[in-house]
């Protein structure tokens, strides 16, 4: 098993009808067919990478947080993935007080993708002899307390070396942090992505500009990079946002994302960052 033969995996899915957006959902006409998100980037880390365990520390996350053996008894790899959104989906969250409907497209049918993704990359594996979990659709998968679950997205890909965090919590990467993460753990040896940070800040200026757009008034850089962001106020904005069902399968969207548009870290790592 080698990681381009579930990149090409992921491409098929990707390519298929579930990254676009379906005509009767869309919540304007004109986003009918409009791709959700771009390339896809992958990272891995041996289930025994000692950062693992770090995630079970109180200040990092929750000591309820699953390793990658209790997902999958004899895991050798964790593997995660970034889903950059469309160019589309990023310049039209730029205007406006509010999230576009294209971003609102990219949070709601862009997670769905994340899972037909997820759950077809542990299909793969399964047909190849190996043995696989995709945490996010887990019935282990559960919330340990309000902003704690027992397997966190975005640290995982942080330990796969994908990119490091930002004063709004998300991650950058080298496409930036405007998208969506997932992960797959399975007792297929692949090779680890050489994590190119020390430090789960490295790729953060803190700047500040994600500060300034935040309509929540959420994040203040004066508290740090660890303690930037009040999840409360954002979590109350976001849940201000929601809207009425709509189309044939009535989903409920909600969402803002407007700390990863027009900032430096939306589409790339800060230069100041990389020198």
């Amino acid at each position: 098993m080698t990681i381009n033969e579930l990149m090409e995996e992921a491409r098929k899915i990707l390519d298929g009808p579930v990254n676009f957006v379906a005509a009767e959902d869309a919540l304007r006409p004109d986003i009918a067919g409009m791709r959700i998100f771009e390339e896809p980037l992958f990272g891995v880390a041996s289930a025994d990478d000692p950062l693992f365990e770090e995630l079970r520390r109180p200040e990092v996350i929750h000591p309820g947080v699953m390793t990658p053996r209790d997902w999958v008894p004899d895991a050798k790899s964790v593997i995660s993935f970034f889903l950059p959104f469309t160019e589309r989906v990023v310049t039209s969250n730029a205007a406006g007080a509010g999230p576009s409907d294209e971003w609102l497209h990219g949070r709601i049918e862009g997670q769905m993708a994340v899972s037909a993704l997820g759950e077809r990359l542990k299909k793969f594996l399964e047909e190849s002899g190996f043995a696989a979990a995709f945490p996010t659709t887990d019935p282990r998968f559960k919330m340990l307390e309000p902003y704690a679950s027992n397997w966190s997205e975005r640290h995982v890909a942080y330990v796969c070396g994908l990119g490091t965090f930002g004063l709004s919590k998300g991650l950058i990467t080298e496409r930036g942090m405007a998208g969506r993460f997932g992960s797959v753990v399975t007792n297929a040896g692949l090779t680890p992505t050489p994590r190119k940070y020390s430090g789960p800040f490295d790729y953060c200026t803190q700047c500040g500009a994600c500060q300034f757009r935040c309509p929540a008034k959420a994040i203040d850089k004066s508290r740090g990079p660890a303690l930037a962001k009040d999840q409360k106020l954002c979590d109350a904005y976001v849940t201000s946002t929601r809207r009425a069902p709509h189309g044939p399968h009535e989903r409920v969207r909600f969402g803002c994302g407007k700390c990863q548009i027009q900032v430096p870290c939306s589409r790339r790592i800060p230069n100041a960052a990389k020198k």
